[in-house]
């Protein structure tokens, strides 16, 4: 009975959950309802399958919010996640880190999911920067 036990205490430890991809992740609506409230939007492109298009929202108390537009998309290098500028052109990516190790070169995006939770950061050129930390939120 104790081998048995053993075997399926032992068996239930290798057996784990792939981890979600980065769409997986982002993917549908989050919210910050802390100092100035800050909603995310990540929402499939209809024109290429596979991205994610997202809008940042930052509602201020007082004159008027900011917005900033991004896209996810698969790169040569797994995925690539881009702010991009008022025409809609990406002004600059990030590589998306998945696990691995090396250098910042160049930049690396962290998409960090737990249950209702989501924190996207990037680092490169300088300190972190967080581009949204909340939770999830029903899309309207």
């Amino acid at each position: 009975m104790m081998r048995a036990a053993l075997a399926c205490l032992m068996l239930s430890a290798c057996a784990t959950t792939a981890p979600l991809s980065p769409p997986e992740r982002l993917a549908g609506c989050w919210i910050n309802r802390e100092i100035e409230a800050t909603s995310m939007r990540w929402l499939p492109d209809a024109q290429r399958p596979g991205v994610l298009n997202g809008t940042r929202n930052n509602f201020a108390r007082i004159g008027q919010g900011r917005t900033a537009r991004y896209t996810l998309e698969p790169s040569e290098q797994g995925w690539s996640l881009c702010e991009l500028d008022a025409s809609g052109a990406a002004s600059r990516c990030w590589i998306v880190a998945q696990g691995e190790g090396g250098v910042l070169e160049g930049g690396r995006a962290f998409i960090d999911r737990h249950g209702d939770r989501l924190r996207i950061s990037v680092i490169g050129d300088g300190q972190a920067q967080t581009i949204f930390a909340g939770r999830r939120d029903g899309c309207d």
